[in-house]
């Protein structure tokens, strides 16, 4: 458990861990071969996560990363959800960590050209808004592998997405994805704000959009 306001934790992750891990990532998907139309989530995951641990920016920061964390309900004794990305800090409380949810959008399935944003929304953005992820933390990330290269229009359908669901994303009447506070001047990410249900302080995800 995370001793004292586990919010004394956002300055560590707002001003140093989040960024850092941000621009490792998006510098480490640039040198990357880009994934197919139709490739699978998982497997372009592996493949990033691969090139995570082997990049030589890694060193630069003291984290450890893991794949597929599992995550659980401590006083039920059962599991929630598996983590895709997350990276711990050196700290001991397992609890500290950034999480990083990836997700297919504008996905061959079938033969057939599918945006996948609701999955984004309701499978992604609202495991974080639940508390099933990062739920002693501030911060959180969403990756979102745009496999046909039309950012813009991925970015449109989350829009959408969120708009139908704003109650339960916990967000601000007519709020979206907004610029990003890290990367202002990054097309790429963005940046959503959350008011969880037992807590005070604001949950903020941060969107990356990648393209195939």
């Amino acid at each position: 458990m995370v001793i004292g306001d586990s919010s004394n934790w956002d300055d560590l992750f707002q001003c140093q861990f989040v960024p850092f891990i941000i621009e490792l990532v998006l510098s480490t998907w640039e040198q990357m071969s880009k994934p197919g139309p139709s490739d699978l989530e998982d497997a372009i995951s592996n493949r990033l996560y691969c090139a995570l641990l082997n990049s030589k920016k890694r060193s630069y920061f003291p984290f450890h990363i893991s794949r597929e964390d599992l995550e659980f309900d401590m006083d039920l004794a059962k599991e929630t959800g598996r983590k895709d990305i997350v990276f711990y800090p050196p700290l001991p409380d397992q609890e500290i960590y950034f999480c990083i949810e990836a997700k297919r959008l504008n996905a061959i399935i079938s033969g057939v050209c599918r945006s996948l944003a609701d999955e984004y929304v309701k499978e992604g953005m609202q495991r974080f808004v639940d508390g099933k992820y990062a739920r002693s933390v501030r911060h959180g990330a969403m990756l979102a592998y745009v496999l046909d290269g039309d950012i813009k229009r991925a970015m449109h359908n989350i829009q959408n997405n969120i708009f139908k669901r704003l109650s339960k994303l916990r967000m601000n009447n007519n709020d979206g994805l907004r610029t990003s506070t890290i990367r202002p001047d990054d097309c790429r990410t963005k940046e959503t704000n959350h008011q969880r249900a037992i807590e005070t302080s604001i949950f903020r995800i941060h969107h990356l959009f990648v393209s195939g």
